[in-house]
Order: structure tokens, then C-alpha cells, then sequence
């Protein structure tokens, strides 16, 4: 059962290692505020919601056939769920069961957009949803489960999207970048030092990223660096000056300042409007 922690905004799994909803069966006036998940999930709308649901502060449709996949540590909100589908959540220790390591690249908080599913897709995919449902009711044994969610998986990454790109050489790679970066974002902002790790020079890496994403290594860095800053700030538990040291910067003026260029505002501004409009969304960087 899902559990929110009312200290901070986490949403939790509670005595179990996973869980699927039918959107369905949800009150489709239910609301959530920002909130972290500290479990995986992917949410799939087989028929379309009237409102937007929101990740890491941004806007995407409930439209039907999108299927969405969020990793830990992502913020997620909603001003109602109403519409067909399915969300299904599971802890770390089923998803490093994933036999495919590629497979599990496909939970990127750089990836957010949705992943439509064509009508053929989607019949094979509600089968797969629907075993879930009647395994985790009744045994709910670990490895059923797991063969189950790991053959869902398969089929997403079959659909052209950006979730196909994991299943290439040069995804893996870019996946062991984007790990690379998670780790590393708050204190390792040199270009060098990833190009490195991953074998190539810097302007060889540079040249990949923007071929697939229009996107420099700084600029990548820099995306990741404000949403985490967002994410602080918008929970309003710590101070700006304890942020902006535990984000690598300098002083409290040089990060108001990096969080200023990239929102349009400044760190107290943005604070206040998450606090009046939880579910409001400011662009990820200008």
C-alpha cells in the first residue's frame, strides 16, 4: 500500500515490494501535491484524463496510449487521475532484479516525455497488466511478478521512442553517462571528467549528446543542477545558503543567481508559488 510520509512530501511502498492500481478504481478527484516517490513507477493511460499530471515541476498530458516511467527521488503531482490506465510501482530490490540492464536505463529523470503505445502494443501490454493485477491479489510470488513487469519493459522498449534509444550501444552509453551524472552533479561539473570515464574525448561527447538531445554536457549539468534546486527549494525545509553549499556553489548570491537565470525568478519567489500552487509548473530552464 502506498503510504505518504507527512514530515516531507515522500510517497512510500509499505510491506510490499509491489503494487498495481487501475486508474479506474481511483476517485478521479483525488488530488497530490508535489511529492517524491521513493519507489519506480509507470503510469499508463489507456484512456485520456482532463488534466495534465505533473513531473519534476513540468506539465505532460494524461492522453491515452502515453505511458510514463519514473525513477526514485522524482517529483510528481496531480490535480486528478480521471481516465483509464494503470499505475504500477516496485521497490529497488525488484527493479535490480530486472535481468536486462538495459531495460532498466529506460527509468531516466532526463527522459520524461511520454511514450505512446499504438493499438497493438497496448492489447499485449493490458494482458500483461492484467496478470499483474490477479498475481499481486492473490501469491503474489516475487518471480512471476518479475517476469511479468520484465516482459511489460520489453515491449515499451520495442516502440519507437526515446525508451528504444537504451536498447543501441550508444545508449548504453549515454546511460552510463546519465548514471554518471546523478552521482556526480553536485560537485564534478568538468566535461573531462565524464568524457573520460566513458572512453571518448570531450568534443567527441559533446558532438553525441547534441545529436541526440540538442543538448551540450554543460547544459545537461546545468538542467540537472536546477531541478535538484527546485526540488529543494519548493520544500522549503532548508535554508537558501545551506542549499546552494550542498549544490557545490560558492555563496548564496551565485546560486540565486544561476536559479534566477534558468526559472525567471528567484529562489524565495519560486518557494512562494509552490506553496500557494503545489501542482504549478515553471519551466525547467529558460
Amino acid at each position: 500500500m502506498l503510504k505518504p510520509d507527512h514530515d516531507i512530501p515522500v510517497s512510500r511502498l509499505e510491506n510490499s515490494f509491489f503494487e498495481i492500481v487501475r486508474l479506474d478504481d481511483l476517485d478521479p478527484s483525488m488530488k497530490r501535491p508535489n511529492h517524491r516517490h521513493d519507489f519506480f513507477e509507470i503510469l499508463w493511460f489507456t484512456s485520456s484524463g482532463e488534466s495534465p499530471h505533473f513531473i519534476d515541476f513540468e506539465p505532460y498530458p494524461a492522453e491515452a496510449g502515453l505511458l510514463y516511467l519514473l525513477a526514485p527521488g522524482q517529483v510528481h503531482a496531480y490535480e486528478g487521475l480521471a481516465g483509464s490506465g494503470y499505475a504500477i510501482v516496485f521497490t529497488f530490490e525488484l527493479f535490480s532484479s530486472i535481468q536486462n540492464p538495459r531495460l532498466r536505463l529506460m527509468f531516466n529523470p532526463f527522459m520524461n516525455r511520454g511514450i505512446p503505445s499504438g493499438a497493438l502494443e497496448a492489447a499485449v501490454l493490458r494482458q500483461l497488466a492484467e496478470l499483474m493485477v490477479q498475481e499481486s491479489g492473490g501469491r503474489k510470488d516475487f518471480f512471476i511478478i518479475l517476469s511479468y513487469l520484465e516482459a511489460f519493459l520489453r515491449h515499451i522498449a520495442r516502440m519507437p521512442s526515446e525508451a528504444s534509444f537504451v536498447l543501441t550501444k550508444a545508449g548504453e552509453r549515454m546511460g552510463k553517462l546519465f548514471e554518471l551524472i546523478e552521482g556526480g552533479f553536485r560537485t564534478e561539473r568538468r566535461s573531462g571528467f565524464y568524457a573520460s570515464a566513458l572512453g571518448i574525448t570531450p568534443k567527441r561527447l559533446n558532438e553525441i549528446l547534441n545529436e541526440r538531445f540538442g543538448l551540450t554536457l554543460t547544459r545537461i549539468l546545468h538542467r540537472r543542477l536546477i531541478l535538484e534546486a527546485k526540488r529543494e527549494v519548493a520544500y522549503g525545509r532548508k535554508s537558501f545558503k545551506q542549499i546552494a553549499f550542498e549544490l557545490g556553489f560558492s555563496d548564496q548570491a551565485y546560486f540565486s543567481r544561476f536559479f534566477k537565470m534558468r526559472t525567471g525568478m528567484m529562489p524565495a519567489d519560486f518557494r512562494r508559488r509552490m506553496t500557494r500552487f503545489p501542482g504549478s509548473a515553471v519551466g525547467l530552464e529558460q
